[in-house]
């Protein structure tokens, strides 16, 4: 990199001036050398130009006749992002240097060829009148591959968009080492082919689908590891392939084959036959092995003649969901619908996919597919490799062949789940032709066909499709975007930061239609600015804003739509990993990418833009009276936008476990709901709308009324963490305190490899085998580590009604509130999960998800005032008094909870037993997960807590030690209140044994 740089430098330093010499060896005319002389001690008045460190003009030239001024920054220069404000300062500056003897004179300033002006996005552009040369023609037509029915049209959104994305590298076979492995090292207890994943799956696509777009990914997005796939030819297991019509199939040519291995040049969707069906349906009913969610994708063959749209109805859990495919385009590979949850079995009306005409056109038929399933493209060493390329030089010279021995080598499958592995394989097994996609090197080097294949993909999509259909496939891409971190540490351990790189070299700065490359550039500084400027406010407002590169990376330069490749942060930097592993942070840099990629096509179509909502909060499900609630909310004003705010909301809702609803649209923040029936669990959540899109659902929030029930629990939602690790920097030992704290993912983590196991800062990456300080274990590959699901409530609740109980819940913010209504409840089930203070992601002295703030101290006195029983559990209910460390919250605590902390990292093993004393009370033997059950979270750290007073007593013991697992209070309020959460207990009939002993206790009058 810094070679091509110093290259370009010494060809301005030797060409650029001589261009401007006078002819016949004259000498400089007397205005330039003025000019050169007064320019010579010229400083630049833009500090926050960073690049080059130290900013110097390269040349002058001086036209006397035009009157005119032309001086040349170093190309590095425009690795700055350039503003009008800034720009008229430059000008203004240099002509304050210049002086009054040029002051009829013009001034243009020149980097990189071309007038720095130019450098000014069309977005930032307000004086300067917009380049339309870097606008993309619009569409003749702009065709939606799939529509969920129903959906609103987000007009100030991303509707009808089309993005393709992937988000890093992946599992990879290395065919110089007969071996599958990661194309980066494992550092910090993961690796960028899987942390960057971490980004796009749960944050990125769906807030640009919330807000219209159809996303493309080369990678597979369902994480989950089963796979069932229904299809004409055969079908994965018992499944069911069922056609319902009156006039017989006709064979529309190739289709997909179910096959265990796919082996080089296997392409699934020509190995097998599709049909068309006249009338009627094709009904897919799918065998699955697990109860759980799935991710849906159908596929119909690629037919030059085929215009119709099929209406393809997804049966499950919740119901039915319902969307138009576009079958004119998109056939021949695997196209994405949406994740349900589906029962264990054959169900056809809780887990099928229908496929009808919408239109009475022809409906083509291939395969459905449930869930992601594990990798089975196998590889093998070519007889013939070439050696690794760097991207930035790939395709531009060919690379030597190397022959290997004549070793007979086996075929090997990756074992790893299929979201695991690299783009080359996924797009093999979605039908993509492989020498014009995924096999560029003619199968010799799986590591740069990875990286071409992305870019070559996106081609593939949007080139429209020949007589044979092989050219392409026909969708009008809007943009791509290749989402990265990148190596590096620094001395000081301060921040890397964000890198944006783009291209214009190619095709004389065009793309095939025309438009100037240019508009990668806009792309990559929108985001680019949009990522830094929202992280000096929420996280750093130190974070390093890194250059702009204009440079011929493959996946910045082969797209043939606007492109960026976004480097974030550094994976191998400590200060900039603390910041990476932090779901919120990873939610707000999502956030930004969005928000640029929507700020970009926005300008680049000339319309007005909305910003989506961000989550509502403040939940409150208030019951009203036999089987009704009221269910209310809190909408969220977002600081950073001020067009986010929702115009409506929608309202969901799912029965017992099964999945949400499509929901219902409403204008206020307050819905009176009844409940179906008695004796039944029903839980919500609330998304907010506007006319840019759709919010993440809040958290989720439950209720159950048994008839004839006694009393009312109140269930209190208080586990909102989400956060990293712990880490800890000391005496040249530094990384991931694991042992301490793994934090709590958002809903779940994915992209863990296993433990950090080199924490010496001077351990030298040697070989990504030996990756030196970070280097961490293998065997969390593949594992998917539960978190926070924000819908706990639903398990206590379940539980509350199993011991012949109504409930009810809330979240904390609204019991914490002085004017919430006690007077409904006869007890209060105070759920804190893995709940403490943690140091804020941008302020670390300031502590977030503080349990005993002074709002809830205010609210436990309340509840003691107003005699309501209570229970209470948590992994860190003790250890939080102690990083609070305030001997009047303490004390408090004990008079009210009448329990005091004494150690956390009680137990490593969950079992627990009642105590004698507890007796007759409670009784029996159970067990929490603390980590080998994926059920659920685990309570890795629970807390080992005290009786208070004379009256308290131990009610439970850890087995492992003895230690006291819980305490109970035989008072005028009774309570009980345990140092392990109550969700985390494994089985369905301890939870329910457990909770009517608790609820039997503190009830008792």
């Amino acid at each position: 990199m810094r070679r091509s740089n110093l290259l370009f430098s010494l060809f301005l330093f030797l060409i650029v001036p001589g261009m401007f010499q006078p002819l016949s060896g004259q000498k400089p005319g007397r205005m330039q050398r003025i000019a050169e002389s007064r320019l010579g001690e010229w400083v630049t008045p833009i500090p926050e130009w960073l690049f080059p460190e130290e900013l110097k003009i390269d040349s002058v030239s001086v036209d006397d006749q035009q009157k005119e001024v032309s001086i040349w920054l170093p190309a590095e220069a425009a690795h700055n992002p350039v503003r009008e404000e800034s720009h008229a300062h430059l000008v203004n500056s240099l002509r304050e240097s210049l002086g009054r003897r040029f002051s009829g004179y013009g001034i243009t300033v020149l980097c990189g060829g071309q007038p720095l002006e130019e450098l000014i996005p069309n977005y930032f552009r307000y004086e300067l009148s917009r380049d339309a040369g870097r606008i993309p023609p619009a569409p003749e037509s702009r065709p939606r591959l799939v529509q969920r029915i129903g959906s609103a049209e987000y007009s100030e959104g991303l509707d009808g968009r089309n993005i393709a994305l992937w988000h890093s590298h992946g599992y990879y076979f290395d065919m110089t080492l007969d071996r599958w492995e990661w194309q980066r090292a494992k550092l910090f207890g993961s690796v960028e082919d899987l942390s960057v994943m971490a980004y796009v799956i749960p944050y990125l696509v769906p807030m640009l689908e919330n807000s219209g777009a159809t996303v493309f990914i080369p990678r597979e997005r369902d994480i989950q590891l089963n796979e069932v796939i229904v299809d004409n030819n055969g079908s994965t297991g018992n499944s069911e392939f069922v056609l319902q019509v009156t006039e017989p199939p006709v064979e529309a040519g190739p289709g997909f084959l179910l096959r265990d291995t796919l082996f080089s040049g296997d392409n699934p969707f020509l190995m097998g036959t599709s049909l068309t069906i006249s009338d009627g349906s094709a009904l897919f009913i799918p065998e699955i092995p697990e109860k759980g969610s799935y991710g849906v994708t159908v596929s119909w063959p690629r037919l030059t003649d085929n215009a119709g749209k099929a209406l393809v109805r997804v049966s499950h859990t919740g119901g039915v969901t319902e969307f138009i495919a576009d079958q004119s385009i998109g056939g021949g590979t695997w196209v994405w619908l949406g994740s349900f949850i589906f029962d264990k079995g054959l169900d056809r009306d809780r887990g099928s996919v229908t496929l009808t005409s919408t239109d009475g056109s022809p409906v083509a038929v291939d395969a459905v597919r449930f869930g992601g399933g594990m990798g089975n493209v196998a590889r093998r060493p070519s007889s013939s490799v070439i050696a690794n390329q760097w991207s930035l030089n790939a395709g531009d010279q060919p690379a030597g062949d190397e022959s290997q021995s004549a070793v007979s080598y086996s075929w090997k499958l990756s074992g790893k789940p299929r979201y695991l592995e690299a783009a080359r394989y996924w797009l093999q097994f979605a039908g993509m032709p492989d020498t014009l996609v995924y096999t560029v090197n003619h199968g010799r080097n799986d590591y740069n066909d990875d990286y071409m294949s992305r870019a070559e993909w996106v081609n593939y999509l949007n080139r429209e499709p020949d007589s044979t259909g092989g050219n392409g496939m026909g969708i009008p891409v809007d943009l791509s975007f290749a989402f990265h971190t990148d190596a590096g540490i620094t001395p000081d351990d301060s921040i890397i930061g964000t890198l944006g790189i783009y291209s214009t070299a190619t095709n004389e700065g065009r793309f095939p239609d025309g438009t100037s490359r240019l508009a990668s550039r806009d792309l990559t500084d929108i985001v680019q600015t949009q990522i830094v400027e929202d992280i000096y406010v929420l996280f750093n407002p130190d974070w390093t804003r890194r250059a702009m590169w204009d440079r011929s990376y493959y996946e910045a330069r082969k797209p043939d739509v606007p492109a960026m490749l976004l480097e974030l942060l550094s994976h191998q930097n400590l200060a900039d990993q603390r910041y990476g592993f932090d779901p919120r942070f990873r939610f707000h840099v999502s956030r930004a990418v969005y928000k640029g990629i929507l700020r970009y096509l926005a300008t680049a179509s000339g319309m007005e833009y909305t910003i989506h909502p961000l989550p509502v909060s403040h939940m409150e499900l208030a019951p009203l009276g036999g089987k009704s609630v009221r269910l209310s909310w809190t909408p969220v004003t977002d600081p950073l936008e001020s067009t986010a705010d929702p115009l409506s909301y929608k309202v969901y809702m799912a029965v017992g476990d099964n999945g949400f609803d499509n929901g219902r649209e409403v204008t206020g923040t307050i819905l009176n709901i009844e409940l179906p029936s008695y004796n039944m669990l029903y839980r919500f959540r609330v998304t907010a709308l506007n006319e840019g899109g759709e919010s993440f659902p809040s958290e989720t929030l439950s209720a159950g009324f048994v008839a004839d029930s006694p009393e009312t629990v109140l269930v209190v939602s208080g586990f909102d963490r989400i956060s990293g690790p712990s880490w800890f920097d000391r005496g040249g030992m530094a990384g991931v305190a694991w042992w301490d704290d793994r934090g709590v993912a958002d809903h779940y983590n994915f992209s863990n490899t296993g433990d950090q196991y080199d924490f010496n800062r001077r351990s030298p990456w040697t070989d990504d085998d030996n990756a030196g300080w970070g280097a961490s274990w293998s065997d969390g590959e593949g594992k998917i580590i539960p978190g926070n699901t924000f819908d706990f409530s639903a398990i206590h609740g379940s539980s509350i009604m199993a011991a012949g109980r109504s409930f009810i819940s809330v979240s904390d913010e609204v019991f914490n509130s002085p004017e919430f209504d006690l007077r409904p409840y006869a007890a209060v089930d105070l759920l804190f999960g893995e709940e403490k203070s943690t140091p804020s992601a941008c302020y670390p002295e300031r502590k977030e998800f503080q349990i005993y703030t002074p709002e809830f101290m205010r609210s436990l006195e309340r509840l003691t005032e107003a005699s309501i029983p209570l229970f209470m559990s948590g992994a860190y209910i003790g250890t939080d008094l102690m990083i609070t460390a305030d001997s009047a919250v303490s004390a408090k605590v004990m008079q009210l909870l009448h329990f005091k902390p004494r150690t956390n990292h009680a137990v490593r093993t969950g079992e627990f037993y009642a105590t004698d004393i507890a007796g007759p009370d409670l009784s029996g033997k159970f067990s929490f997960n603390t980590g080998s059950y994926t059920g659920i979270y685990a309570a890795e750290s629970p807390d080992a807590i005290e009786p208070a007073d004379r009256r308290s007593r131990t009610a439970f013991r850890y087995s492992e030690n003895n230690t006291s697992a819980a305490v109970m209070h035989n008072g005028e309020v009774r309570t009980v209140v345990t140092g392990f959460p109550f969700e985390t207990v494994t089985s369905q009939e301890e939870r329910d044994r457990l909770m009517k002993q608790i609820l039997d206790f503190i009830l008792k009058r």
